[in-house]
């Protein structure tokens, strides 16, 4: 008795092919997800950073707190005070300046400003942004009129700080 190949195990090949071009797909997914959260969560953390850096050179500039000003876009114009005397604002200017640069060249396309709450004046917000990678999950903030929305594709981070 002979027996003719029906193509049995070329179909048992192809499904096998499938499942594992399935399971290797799925994988790949998940490694893109992973880097695009390891990103975010790098960008929240170095956000932190900022905020924390800024309150930092607050505090040592404690006679130059009224000239901590910074709009959204703004760039301010860098003061050299390693190379001649500045007073308290202008020391808060270089500081501004430096700062607003590593916002962006720390966060990809960062911006950030400082709102002074609307009761209190010696109360900043430290509003940064940058752009984000879309998610389903938006991030919510707590609501107070003097903290501006953030804008679509972009992640947004506001820190009240007391200087």
């Amino acid at each position: 008795m002979s027996h003719r190949p029906c193509g049995w195990i070329l179909l048992d090949s192809l499904a096998a092919l499938l499942l594992l071009g399935t399971g290797v797909l799925g994988m790949g997914l998940a490694v893109v997800q992973a880097v695009q959260q390891q990103r975010e969560g790098v960008a929240w953390a170095q956000a932190l950073q900022l905020s924390d850096d800024l309150l930092a050179r607050m505090a040592i500039n404690r006679e130059g707190l009224d000239a901590y000003r910074l709009n959204l876009a703004e760039m301010p114009v860098a003061q050299d005070c390693t190379q001649r005397d500045c007073d308290a604002s202008q020391w808060a200017q270089a500081d501004l300046a430096a700062w607003k640069r590593r916002v962006q060249t720390e966060l990809p396309q960062g911006d950030a400003q400082l709102i002074r709450a609307l009761g209190d004046a010696r109360q900043i917000l430290i509003w940064l942004c940058w752009s984000a990678a879309p998610t389903g999950q938006p991030v919510t903030a707590l609501a107070a009129p003097e903290v501006p929305p953030c804008p679509s594709g972009k992640r947004c981070h506001a820190l009240w700080a007391l200087p």
